[in-house]
């Protein structure tokens, strides 16, 4: 049931909330037939009108200044309620959202109101508090990997994590800054630029959560200048390491999958031998494990490594019309919704055909789970990338992610329009590959020029 409370009087209503109700409901007008019953609803301090879509949510008039949103709850008995934030500085789609947060912490046995206590106390309204509390329930609610940004925030903030969040002032984070960019432009390690951008936005997104949670009033970062970083040599370090693999390297990489993928054969091979023949027999089989299919999916589409850890069997579209991948990507799953479309190529094909079949031909789930069933952890290949390293002869240095860097700077080498380029490897513009594959495009642009000059020269 919803109310509305006035004066000490309540009628009986149902109402979804909207932005536009609170502020007819505020405004003191009467001019509105639909909305007459809310008429001054909230222009008196106590007002309430409480939603119909959520139970338990509401907009109060708690003082002459402020209206707020509230969560209303009932524990082991006893009722309680929590402040959600502040119209309109936050909406009432925002306030809903944070609404049904704590819905689900009160079905669960807790009570919301014990953990934004911690944020809302003077003394233990720490930022490291914060972080291990409201917004790890958070982030955890909504990110794979949670834990490595709560890790980023922990450990490139070492001097703000004691500070209460109502403490950290715009002067905390240049200063902050200022050491930051210090130790970049004097090459220490764990300084790049990408790194300190990465650490300021994780902080950032914190900070403005605590907005929204009713936690502290404004987000200090509003205030705060862009962080950019324009150095030519660390241009040139980034350019350096979106390295391609040389067409020798490139069958060298290949044997050693062939190479790794026999070793575990002779390993399991040997086990069966030494009384451990519940061991699968792999001699029939086209793959020792993921391992190899993995590989060269990474190496014949240029994919991430997210969106290999998380291919579903309903991603791989293989009929006699057309064969892709289409899949949301991990990466901007949470900005962009539409699936990307990326062409599959026959050696691909090929090995998803073949793993299919030593999977039992299944119709959905993940193509390559973990023993239970669920999904791999974010560095499926780390050791097999060590060994495959050592036994091609590349140098200690190269990372995995080389062979995405392979793909794209192979197509625009082979003159690839970009457009497509960015189509097959899941951008939504060229902007990218302009910017960190100029130095392969520079390339190509000279021999265009001498080519023109030579035309020309034809011409006399």
């Amino acid at each position: 049931m919803y109310m509305i409370k006035r004066r000490g009087k309540k009628s009986d209503v149902r109402v979804k909330l909207t932005d536009r109700l609170i502020n007819y409901a505020m405004s003191g007008k009467n001019n509105n037939e639909e909305w007459q019953r809310f008429n001054n609803a909230l222009v008196d301090i106590g007002g309430v009108i409480r939603d119909s879509d959520l139970v338990g949510f509401q907009v109060v008039r708690t003082s002459s200044g402020k209206v707020s949103f509230r969560y209303d709850y009932r524990l082991h008995g006893k009722r309680r309620n929590i402040t959600l934030g502040q119209f309109p500085k936050i909406t009432v789609t925002q306030a809903r959202a944070l609404a049904k947060e704590k819905s689900l912490i009160v079905a669960n046995g807790k009570s919301p109101l014990d953990q934004v206590q911690i944020a809302r106390d003077e003394v233990s309204n720490t930022l490291k508090n914060y972080l291990k509390n409201d917004y790890s329930l958070y982030m955890h609610s909504r990110a794979i990997q949670a834990q490595k940004y709560l890790n980023i925030i922990s450990n490139g903030f070492p001097e703000l994590l004691k500070l209460p969040l109502t403490e950290i002032s715009k002067a905390d984070l240049v200063k902050w800054g200022q050491f930051q960019t210090e130790q970049h432009n004097l090459n220490v390690k764990g300084y790049a630029s990408a790194t300190i951008i990465q650490r300021h936005g994780a902080l950032k997104s914190l900070m403005s959560h605590a907005v929204r949670n009713g936690a502290i009033e404004n987000n200090p970062f509003d205030r705060l200048d862009k962080l950019e970083f324009t150095t030519t040599s660390e241009t040139t370090q980034q350019q350096a390491k979106r390295t391609y693999l040389t067409l020798d390297q490139q069958q060298a990489f290949l044997k050693s999958v062939d190479a790794y993928d026999e070793k575990i054969k002779s390993k399991l091979r040997g086990s069966r031998v030494q009384s451990k023949s519940h061991l699968a027999e792999l001699d029939n089989l086209a793959f020792a494990s993921h391992h190899k299919p993995m590989l060269l999916i990474l190496y014949y589409m240029g994919l991430r490594m997210g969106d290999v850890v998380s291919l579903e069997w309903t991603h791989v579209i293989d009929t006699q019309a057309t064969c892709n991948i289409t899949k949301v990507l991990e990466k901007t799953r949470r900005k962009i919704k539409i699936p990307f479309v990326m062409p599959m190529p026959e050696p691909v094909r090929s090995v998803l055909a073949c793993w299919h079949n030593q999977q039992g031909n299944p119709v959905s789930g993940l193509v390559f789970p973990n023993y239970k069933g669920g999904r791999l952890g974010n560095m499926p290949l780390r050791n097999c990338w060590v060994w495959i390293k050592k036994n091609a002869e590349f140098h200690d240095d190269l990372e995995l992610y080389t062979l995405r860097h392979n793909f794209i700077s192979w197509l625009i080498m082979n003159n690839v329009p970009l457009p497509v380029i960015a189509g097959m490897v899941g951008h939504v513009s060229t902007d990218m590959i302009n910017r960190n594959y100029g130095h392969l495009i520079a390339g190509a642009t000279t021999d265009a020029s001498k080519g023109f000059a030579a035309l020309l020269e034809s011409q006399e």
